[in-house]
């Protein structure tokens, strides 16, 4: 199953080759990564790949903004800002767990994009997806519902993390649960639990 929006029309090579060009950046970073492996896996060939995309850093970035235009929408979609600013947070956090989980691919790139990828395409991406997020905190802040000894950029990197770390380190969450014979959590819970550590004091 895709995980990506088609950006071309239906039929068109160049969709195969960013979806494959996503599997392999997923799996090796940018650096591991090679064209001639992202052809095979997109059943073309090398020519035709660079023909179109023009080489690794091109087609790195197409599949970056193409991540980042797919979470911008499905967020705008998921998230009312007309709702009280603790009910946005909380849905917003729901929708940021949503995404990412329902895309494992998109996810890993996303890891990949921090430890290995083109540093102008990271600040471009963090630019979009940061901005309405930081909104909404100090909102939430202005109505007291999230504490305010934190500058609401941290607070959105904050819960940001954390659902990430969520998503990613589920052996090391169960491990720290199993020390004190906790149950494990599901989503939901670990949603909540984010949002009692933003929460303003009562």
């Amino acid at each position: 199953m895709s995980e990506l929006r088609p950006t071309f029309p239906q039929g068109d090579a160049r969709n195969a080759i960013v979806e494959a060009a996503l599997a392999v950046f997923a799996a090796e970073g940018f650096h591991g990564a090679g064209t001639r492996q992202i052809a095979q896996a997109a059943a073309v060939s090398q020519p035709l790949l660079n023909h179109h995309f023009g080489g690794k850093k091109a087609l790195w970035r197409v599949v970056g903004e193409q991540i980042t235009a797919d979470f911008m929408a499905f967020m705008a979609d998921a998230v009312n800002l007309t709702l009280p600013s603790g009910d946005a947070v909380t849905t917003m956090l729901r929708a940021y767990l949503a995404f990412w989980k329902a895309r494992p691919l998109a996810f890993r790139f996303n890891l990949w994009r921090r430890l290995d990828g083109l540093q102008e395409e990271r600040v471009s991406r963090s630019e979009q997806m940061t901005w309405p997020v930081v909104a909404l905190m100090q909102r939430a802040q202005d109505a007291g519902f999230i504490r305010n000894d934190l500058p609401p950029g941290f607070a959105a990197i904050m819960s940001g993390a954390l659902v990430q770390f969520w998503l990613d380190s589920q052996l090391e969450i169960r491990a720290a649960l199993a020390v004190t014979g906790d149950e494990e959590l599901a989503d939901e819970e670990a949603v909540a639990h984010i949002i009692r550590v933003l929460r303003a004091p009562s």
